[in-house]
Protein backbone atom coordinates (compact mmCIF):
# COMPACT_ATOMS: atom_id res chain seq x y z
CA UNK A 1 0.00 0.00 0.00
CA UNK A 2 2.98 2.45 1.13
CA UNK A 3 4.66 2.06 -2.62
CA UNK A 4 1.39 2.43 -4.36
CA UNK A 5 0.91 5.93 -2.69
CA UNK A 6 4.53 6.52 -3.57
CA UNK A 7 3.75 5.58 -7.19
CA UNK A 8 0.48 8.30 -7.26
CA UNK A 9 2.70 10.59 -5.73
CA UNK A 10 5.46 10.44 -8.64
CA UNK A 11 2.70 9.87 -11.59
CA UNK A 12 1.52 13.54 -10.27
CA UNK A 13 4.55 15.38 -10.00
CA UNK A 14 5.40 13.87 -13.54
CA UNK A 15 2.51 14.90 -15.12
CA UNK A 16 2.85 18.77 -13.51
CA UNK A 17 6.45 18.47 -14.71
CA UNK A 18 4.67 17.82 -18.57
CA UNK A 19 2.57 20.27 -18.19
CA UNK A 20 4.47 23.21 -17.14
CA UNK A 21 7.15 22.06 -19.57
CA UNK A 22 4.17 22.36 -22.62
CA UNK A 23 3.27 25.72 -21.24
CA UNK A 24 6.55 27.07 -21.46
CA UNK A 25 7.25 26.12 -24.86
CA UNK A 26 4.15 27.49 -26.12
CA UNK A 27 5.38 30.95 -24.56
CA UNK A 28 9.05 30.63 -26.49
CA UNK A 29 6.63 29.96 -29.61
CA UNK A 30 4.62 33.41 -28.71
CA UNK A 31 8.07 34.78 -28.37
CA UNK A 32 9.19 34.23 -31.65
CA UNK A 33 6.20 35.08 -33.87
CA UNK A 34 5.97 38.87 -31.97
CA UNK A 35 9.82 38.76 -32.95
CA UNK A 36 9.34 38.20 -36.19
CA UNK A 37 6.31 40.76 -36.46
CA UNK A 38 8.90 43.38 -35.02
CA UNK A 39 11.40 42.51 -37.84
CA UNK A 40 8.77 42.99 -40.72
CA UNK A 41 6.91 45.84 -38.82
CA UNK A 42 7.79 47.97 -41.65
CA UNK A 43 6.01 46.14 -44.43
CA UNK A 44 3.20 45.14 -42.68
CA UNK A 45 0.05 46.82 -41.93
CA UNK A 46 -2.53 47.77 -39.12
CA UNK A 47 -4.24 44.76 -39.58
CA UNK A 48 -1.54 42.19 -38.95
CA UNK A 49 -1.07 44.39 -35.59
CA UNK A 50 -4.62 43.71 -34.61
CA UNK A 51 -4.60 39.68 -35.82
CA UNK A 52 -1.15 39.05 -33.65
CA UNK A 53 -3.28 40.95 -30.98
CA UNK A 54 -5.89 38.18 -31.38
CA UNK A 55 -3.55 35.04 -31.44
CA UNK A 56 -1.84 36.68 -28.39
CA UNK A 57 -5.71 36.97 -26.28
CA UNK A 58 -6.47 33.42 -27.77
CA UNK A 59 -2.68 31.81 -26.29
CA UNK A 60 -3.88 33.39 -22.63
CA UNK A 61 -6.99 31.94 -22.80
CA UNK A 62 -5.57 28.70 -24.07
CA UNK A 63 -2.98 28.86 -21.19
CA UNK A 64 -5.29 30.11 -18.81
CA UNK A 65 -7.74 26.38 -19.71
CA UNK A 66 -4.53 24.44 -19.30
CA UNK A 67 -3.26 25.70 -16.32
CA UNK A 68 -7.22 25.26 -14.72
CA UNK A 69 -7.26 21.67 -16.04
CA UNK A 70 -3.93 20.99 -14.56
CA UNK A 71 -4.88 22.48 -10.76
CA UNK A 72 -8.01 20.32 -11.15
CA UNK A 73 -5.68 17.22 -11.99
CA UNK A 74 -3.39 17.76 -9.70
CA UNK A 75 -6.70 18.47 -6.98
CA UNK A 76 -8.20 15.13 -8.05
CA UNK A 77 -4.44 13.01 -7.84
CA UNK A 78 -3.84 15.02 -4.29
CA UNK A 79 -7.64 13.80 -3.16
CA UNK A 80 -6.99 10.22 -4.45
CA UNK A 81 -4.06 10.14 -3.08
CA UNK A 82 -5.15 11.11 0.27
CA UNK A 83 -8.14 8.47 -0.07
CA UNK A 84 -5.72 6.05 -1.02
CA UNK A 85 -3.20 6.76 2.28
CA UNK A 86 -6.59 6.67 4.57
CA UNK A 87 -7.42 3.32 3.04
CA UNK A 88 -3.80 2.20 3.57
CA UNK A 89 -3.83 3.33 7.08
CA UNK A 90 -7.31 1.87 7.77
CA UNK A 91 -6.28 -1.49 6.60
CA UNK A 92 -2.65 -1.22 8.79
CA UNK A 93 -4.64 -0.61 11.61
CA UNK A 94 -7.36 -3.51 10.46
CA UNK A 95 -3.83 -5.76 10.23
CA UNK A 96 -2.53 -4.33 13.28
CA UNK A 97 -5.66 -5.32 15.44
CA UNK A 98 -5.83 -8.62 13.80
CA UNK A 99 -2.13 -9.08 14.56
CA UNK A 100 -2.73 -8.28 18.10
CA UNK A 101 -5.78 -10.61 18.86
CA UNK A 102 -4.11 -13.07 17.07
CA UNK A 103 -1.60 -13.17 19.72
CA UNK A 104 -3.54 -12.58 21.91
CA UNK A 105 -5.31 -15.70 21.20
CA UNK A 106 -1.83 -17.60 20.74
CA UNK A 107 -1.03 -16.55 24.02
CA UNK A 108 -4.26 -17.19 25.78
CA UNK A 109 -3.99 -20.98 23.75
CA UNK A 110 -0.79 -21.24 25.05
CA UNK A 111 -1.97 -20.23 28.76
CA UNK A 112 -4.55 -22.87 28.35
CA UNK A 113 -2.35 -25.48 27.08
CA UNK A 114 0.22 -25.10 29.94
CA UNK A 115 -2.70 -25.13 32.41
CA UNK A 116 -3.86 -28.36 31.00
CA UNK A 117 -0.63 -30.05 30.99
CA UNK A 118 0.08 -28.40 34.77
CA UNK A 119 -3.80 -29.73 35.47
CA UNK A 120 -2.36 -33.37 33.87
CA UNK A 121 0.60 -33.60 35.95
CA UNK A 122 -1.15 -32.63 38.90
CA UNK A 123 -3.98 -35.80 38.51
CA UNK A 124 -1.34 -38.14 37.35
CA UNK A 125 0.87 -36.98 40.55
CA UNK A 126 -2.26 -37.41 42.57
CA UNK A 127 -2.88 -40.89 41.17
CA UNK A 128 0.48 -41.92 41.39
CA UNK A 129 0.26 -41.00 45.62
CA UNK A 130 -2.89 -42.71 46.01
CA UNK A 131 -1.56 -45.76 43.64
CA UNK A 132 1.57 -45.96 46.35
CA UNK A 133 -0.95 -45.25 49.21
CA UNK A 134 -3.19 -48.30 48.19
CA UNK A 135 -0.15 -50.87 47.90
CA UNK A 136 0.90 -49.15 50.79
CA UNK A 137 -2.45 -50.32 52.74
CA UNK A 138 -2.59 -52.97 50.92
CA UNK A 139 1.33 -53.74 52.22
CA UNK A 140 0.34 -52.86 55.86
CA UNK A 141 -2.82 -55.33 55.61
CA UNK A 142 -1.01 -58.21 53.98
CA UNK A 143 1.56 -58.32 56.37
CA UNK A 144 -0.76 -57.47 59.27
CA UNK A 145 -2.80 -60.78 58.00
CA UNK A 146 0.44 -62.88 57.68
CA UNK A 147 1.39 -61.65 61.23
CA UNK A 148 -2.15 -62.16 62.48
CA UNK A 149 -2.00 -65.85 60.43
CA UNK A 150 1.64 -66.70 62.02
CA UNK A 151 0.46 -65.79 65.22
CA UNK A 152 -2.79 -68.04 64.92
CA UNK A 153 -0.73 -70.92 63.82
CA UNK A 154 1.98 -70.56 66.39
CA UNK A 155 -0.48 -70.60 69.55
CA UNK A 156 -1.92 -73.64 67.67
CA UNK A 157 1.15 -75.74 67.42
CA UNK A 158 1.85 -74.08 71.23
CA UNK A 159 -1.17 -76.00 72.43
CA UNK A 160 -0.14 -79.06 70.14
CA UNK A 161 3.35 -79.01 71.47
CA UNK A 162 2.03 -79.11 75.40
CA UNK A 163 -0.16 -81.63 74.61
CA UNK A 164 2.24 -84.18 73.36
CA UNK A 165 4.39 -83.95 76.19
CA UNK A 166 2.25 -85.97 77.83
CA UNK A 167 2.37 -89.15 75.57
CA UNK A 168 2.90 -92.08 77.56
CA UNK A 169 0.96 -91.14 80.51
CA UNK A 170 -2.13 -93.23 81.97
CA UNK A 171 -5.23 -93.21 81.19
CA UNK A 172 -7.33 -92.59 84.16
CA UNK A 173 -12.13 -92.53 83.99
CA UNK A 174 -13.14 -89.65 85.47
CA UNK A 175 -9.51 -88.47 85.39
CA UNK A 176 -8.39 -84.71 84.74
CA UNK A 177 -4.89 -85.17 85.66
CA UNK A 178 -2.02 -84.58 82.66
CA UNK A 179 0.59 -86.70 84.78
CA UNK A 180 -1.67 -88.94 87.16
CA UNK A 181 -4.04 -89.69 84.68
CA UNK A 182 -7.31 -88.37 82.37
CA UNK A 183 -9.90 -89.78 80.18
CA UNK A 184 -10.34 -88.54 76.84
CA UNK A 185 -12.34 -85.26 77.40
CA UNK A 186 -10.55 -84.68 80.80
CA UNK A 187 -7.63 -85.05 79.12
CA UNK A 188 -8.25 -82.42 76.40
CA UNK A 189 -10.02 -80.09 78.98
CA UNK A 190 -7.09 -79.53 80.95
CA UNK A 191 -4.95 -79.37 77.93
CA UNK A 192 -6.94 -76.02 76.96
CA UNK A 193 -7.13 -74.79 80.88
CA UNK A 194 -2.99 -74.08 80.43
CA UNK A 195 -4.35 -71.69 77.78
CA UNK A 196 -7.12 -70.43 79.43
CA UNK A 197 -9.84 -72.03 77.67
CA UNK A 198 -13.11 -73.25 79.77
CA UNK A 199 -14.51 -76.60 78.01
CA UNK A 200 -17.22 -78.51 79.28
CA UNK A 201 -16.66 -81.98 81.09
CA UNK A 202 -17.83 -84.45 79.00
CA UNK A 203 -17.07 -85.20 75.21
CA UNK A 204 -20.81 -84.69 73.78
CA UNK A 205 -20.67 -81.23 75.73
CA UNK A 206 -17.54 -80.01 74.05
CA UNK A 207 -18.50 -80.95 70.58
CA UNK A 208 -21.98 -79.47 70.92
CA UNK A 209 -20.02 -76.02 72.30
CA UNK A 210 -17.23 -76.05 69.35
CA UNK A 211 -17.26 -74.09 66.93
CA UNK A 212 -18.18 -76.76 63.99
CA UNK A 213 -15.71 -77.74 60.89
CA UNK A 214 -15.35 -79.56 57.95
CA UNK A 215 -12.56 -82.99 58.07
CA UNK A 216 -11.44 -81.05 54.92
CA UNK A 217 -10.37 -77.74 56.97
CA UNK A 218 -9.07 -79.28 60.14
CA UNK A 219 -6.28 -77.64 61.05
CA UNK A 220 -3.56 -78.66 64.22
CA UNK A 221 -5.48 -78.03 67.78
CA UNK A 222 -9.02 -79.07 66.65
CA UNK A 223 -11.01 -81.47 68.66
CA UNK A 224 -11.63 -84.59 66.19
CA UNK A 225 -15.03 -86.22 68.03
CA UNK A 226 -16.15 -89.86 67.42
CA UNK A 227 -19.23 -92.12 68.37
CA UNK A 228 -21.69 -94.22 66.22
CA UNK A 229 -24.58 -93.30 68.27
CA UNK A 230 -23.97 -90.11 69.68
CA UNK A 231 -20.60 -88.38 70.29
CA UNK A 232 -18.63 -90.62 73.27
CA UNK A 233 -14.94 -89.59 72.28
CA UNK A 234 -12.50 -86.86 71.86
CA UNK A 235 -8.91 -86.67 70.20
CA UNK A 236 -6.67 -83.62 69.69
CA UNK A 237 -5.80 -82.88 66.23
CA UNK A 238 -1.71 -82.71 65.81
CA UNK A 239 -1.41 -82.87 62.18
CA UNK A 240 -0.66 -85.32 59.47
CA UNK A 241 -3.45 -86.98 59.95
CA UNK A 242 -2.55 -87.76 63.48
CA UNK A 243 -4.49 -87.04 66.90
CA UNK A 244 -3.70 -87.41 70.77
CA UNK A 245 -6.00 -88.88 72.62
CA UNK A 246 -6.33 -90.72 76.06
CA UNK A 247 -7.24 -93.27 74.48
CA UNK A 248 -7.81 -96.77 77.02
CA UNK A 249 -6.42 -97.78 80.17
CA UNK A 250 -4.07 -100.13 78.80
CA UNK A 251 -2.87 -97.95 75.87
CA UNK A 252 -2.76 -94.61 78.20
CA UNK A 253 -2.33 -91.47 76.17
CA UNK A 254 -0.93 -91.96 72.48
CA UNK A 255 -0.89 -90.34 69.42
CA UNK A 256 -3.26 -92.31 66.86
CA UNK A 257 -4.05 -91.83 62.71
CA UNK A 258 -7.53 -89.23 62.91
CA UNK A 259 -9.32 -92.13 60.96
CA UNK A 260 -8.56 -94.58 63.51
CA UNK A 261 -12.50 -94.66 63.95
CA UNK A 262 -14.60 -92.97 61.37
CA UNK A 263 -14.74 -89.22 62.72
CA UNK A 264 -18.22 -87.96 63.58
CA UNK A 265 -17.15 -84.35 63.60
CA UNK A 266 -14.74 -81.63 63.93
CA UNK A 267 -14.97 -78.64 66.51
CA UNK A 268 -12.48 -75.91 67.56
CA UNK A 269 -12.25 -73.58 70.01
CA UNK A 270 -9.29 -71.64 68.67
CA UNK A 271 -9.72 -68.71 65.83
Amino acid sequence: MKNRATVVLLSAGILLGSTRTCVMAAEQTEGAAVLSVENTAGSENLSVDESLSDDRGNADASKAESEGDINKMAADLAEKTKEDVQKYMEEMETARKAAEEKAKAEEEAERELEEKKKKEEEQKKAQEEARRKDEEEERQKKAAYEKAEEERLAKRQEIVDFALQFEGNPYVYGGTSLTSGADCSGFVMSVFKEFGYELPRVAADQYSASAKKSLEDIEQGDLVFYGDYGIDHVALYIGNGEVIHASTAATGIKISDYTYRQPAGVGTYLD
